[in-house]
């Protein structure tokens, strides 16, 4: 397992105008390497845009909030991070690359 990156973004929202997908990248980022160790990137990034775009506290308090949840999950070995998880849909992933 090389590791991942989780990226804190807004919901998706489907755009019918110019068949896209929109969404705000926040700019505040998780990296987990293999060991389930992690760095928070970005942090500074995410608060000059928060000061820039002047994001509502609301939001702040979300991304915050989730964040934590995340951290949570990693520590927990929960969700995306529990091993029968990654060990699954890379039993899924070899079965439909045969």
């Amino acid at each position: 397992m090389m590791g991942y990156i989780i990226t804190a973004t807004s919901a998706l929202l489907f755009a019918t105008d110019d068949e896209a997908i929109k969404y705000i990248d926040y700019d505040l980022d998780v990296k987990v390497f293999p060991d389930m160790t992690y760095n928070i990137l970005d942090e500074d990034e995410y608060a000059d845009h928060k000061r820039q775009m002047n994001y509502p506290k609301e939001i702040d308090s979300i991304l915050r909030e989730h964040l934590n949840t995340l951290l949570h999950w990693i520590h927990q070995r929960k969700g995306p991070f529990a091993p029968e998880f990654v060990d699954m849909w890379y039993e899924r992933f070899l079965h439909y690359t045969k």
